[in-house]
This record gives C-alpha cells, sequence and structure tokens, in this order.
C-alpha cells in the first residue's frame, strides 16, 4: 500500500502507541508522551489495537512503536504486540527495561527490536534519574539478548549522567547493541526544572566525530548516526529547535484511550479515534487517519523555529539551534 503524504512532502509511515500511562519509574524529566494531564485513564484492549492497526495498515502505516507510561505493566502486553503484528504491522517496543526479564522469551518472534532506557551505568545515579533500581534493568537486557532479541538502548542527556557518556557508549559498543544517544526537550517541566536538567550535547557529538569511522544518517527524521569501530550504530537525536529532523518526520501517534496526536508538541488538534474503534468502523476511522495526516506539518520549520519554540508550552527560554 502507497502511503498517504502529507502536504509537505512526507510519507505517513509509522505510528507510536502508548498504551498506558501508568509506569514503575517516576523519572525525572517524563513528559508523557506529550499528552495532556486530565486523561481519564481508559485503555484500549489488545484487540482493539489489533483494529487499529488492520486500518492504519492499509493506509501503508507499516511500522508500529509500543510505548508507555511502561507498556510492560500491561499483563496483556504479549497480546498486544501479537495482535499489531497480525494486522500487518512491524511492532518494536520502548521499555524501562525493569520487567524486560518477565517478557523477554514471549516477545522474542513478535519484534523487530526493543528500545532500553538506560540513563546511568551508577546504581545512585540511576535512581536519582528514575525514582527505579538499575539490576532489573541490566537483568532485562541480558534476558532478552539471551533470547535473541535486538536491542537498541535509549540514554537521555541530562547534567546528572552527561559524564557517562564514554561509559554507555563502552557499554553499548561492548555488549553488541545500537545506542541512542537522546537531547532533553522541554515538555512536562517547568522552566527552572528544564534549565537545571539540561546538558549540552556538543561534547558528545565532538567525541562521537572522533572514534567513529563512517558517519550517516537515517532516513526517518534525518537523524546523524555514528558506526564504532565496534560495528555498533549511535544515533544522536535532537528533538528541540531541529527543523531537519521536523521536515523528515513520518510519525502520528496515539493514546491510550485512542486519540490520534500529530506531533509530541501539539495536543491542539487531538482526533478521537475511540468511537470508531470500540464500534469498529472501519471507514471511519480510515478516514479519521486521513484527515490526521492532513493535519501533519512539522513544528519547528526553518521560517517559524523562534516562534516555535516560544510556543513550546508557552514558557521555554531555549536558545534557536543553527541550522
Amino acid at each position: 500500500m502507497t502511503p498517504l503524504i502529507d502536504r509537505y512532502g512526507r510519507p505517513l509511515t509509522h505510528m507510536r502507541i502508548s498504551v498506558t500511562l501508568r509506569c514503575n519509574h517516576r523519572c525525572i524529566f517524563c513528559h508523557r508522551e506529550g499528552l495532556p494531564s486530565n486523561m481519564d485513564g481508559v485503555e484500549l484492549t489488545a484487540q482493539d489495537w489489533g483494529f487499529a492497526a488492520s486500518v492504519a495498515s492499509s493506509l501503508g502505516i507499516k511500522y508500529y512503536k509500543i510505548t508507555g507510561g511502561e507498556p510492560l505493566v500491561r499483563n496483556d502486553i504479549v497480546d498486544i504486540v501479537r495482535s499489531i503484528k497480525d494486522s500487518g504491522g512491524i511492532v518494536s517496543i520502548v521499555t524501562n527495561g525493569s520487567l524486560l526479564a518477565k517478557y523477554a522469551e514471549e516477545l522474542a518472534d513478535l519484534v523487530s527490536h526493543i528500545n532500553v532506557s538506560l540513563h546511568s551505568l551508577n546504581p545512585e545515579i540511576f535512581r536519582k534519574i528514575t525514582y527505579g533500581r538499575l539490576e532489573p534493568v541490566l537483568k532485562g537486557i541480558e534476558e532478552a539478548l539471551c533470547s535473541g532479541i535486538k536491542l537498541k538502548i535509549d540514554y537521555v542527556v541530562l547534567s546528572l549522567n552527561s559524564h557517562e557518556y564514554t561509559d554507555i557508549i563502552n557499554y553499548a559498543s561492548n555488549k553488541g547493541i545500537n545506542l541512542n544517544i537522546i537531547e532533553l526537550i522541554p515538555l512536562g517541566m517547568s522552566l527552572t526544572e528544564y534549565n537545571k536538567l539540561h546538558a549540552p550535547m556538543d561534547p558528545i557529538e565532538k567525541y562521537l566525530d572522533k572514534i567513529s569511522v563512517k558517519k550517516d544518517r537515517k532516513a526517518f527524521q534525518n537523524r546523524p548516526t555514528y558506526i564504532l569501530p565496534s560495528g555498533i550504530e549511535v544515533t544522536v537525536i535532537k528533538g528541540i529547535c531541529n527543523p531537519e529532523m521536523c521536515m523528515h518526520c513520518t510519525r502520528i501517534r496515539m493514546s491510550p484511550d485512542g486519540k490520534i496526536k500529530t506531533c509530541i508538541y501539539r495536543n491542539d488538534n487531538l482526533l478521537d479515534a475511540y468511537p470508531f474503534i470500540i464500534s469498529r468502523d472501519a471507514e471511519g476511522l480510515k478516514q479519521l487517519f486521513i484527515k490526521a495526516n492532513s493535519l501533519r506539518e512539522p513544528f519547528f520549520k526553518p521560517e517559524r523555529i523562534v516562534e516555535a519554540v516560544h510556543s513550546v508550552n508557552g514558557r521555554y527560554n531555549v536558545k534557536k539551534r543553527g541550522i
């Protein structure tokens, strides 16, 4: 199926699905996938998500990223992944890893890969960032590798952990795991909190330039990727003030209760797919996805970057990034 194309020439091929807002960690930078705080806690079933994915797949949406909250707190998470896969989707998961050991074997034949959040290798710093324990996360990584699951590590750079970037890179290299190094974005926190937690990415990028054997770019969101001597890929994700990333975005999002969200930074154009999903109205849901695609636009555009920066929650004084 040929994917939908928005008015900026961007195909719609990816969907990021938050299946729950519940989480067993309390990360200090959590942005709840940009979802509003007044959501009522309704969670669609595995069968509901399978139906939604079958309609989305018919429109050319091929890749489905399951996230939360923490998706593995749902005891039907394997059923959710299976239902989406059976509907024609290629499924991956983002998890904090604390429950991964429990589900690794069952998920091994269902997912293309799993992203595990690993923001520190120091148990105390890890606890300060996540209010969770490091040991179960490391155990989950080992169990997933033993089950043959392809992993990626997600490392959000903060003032608390920015000194650990070489340790995280070495850990990923030694395990043969690709790595995403992610800049903090100003969602879900006050200006004071953001300024306190934000850390510059320049030293990390200079280090990667120095040690990499090749630099490339991912087609998805035009993300810069470094190939290291170990063979792993390290991708740098800078989601604030980055028109190049926005102009190459091919994704929409869905909330646990079936709201369609066109951009992590926007809640002013949410579309409610819940009635169509519950009633199994395939044509109605199809038209809603088509409408969502028509509403898609890059949040950060080269000609409007300052305006976009000031509109993020209306209170962040983020410097314009040179482009």
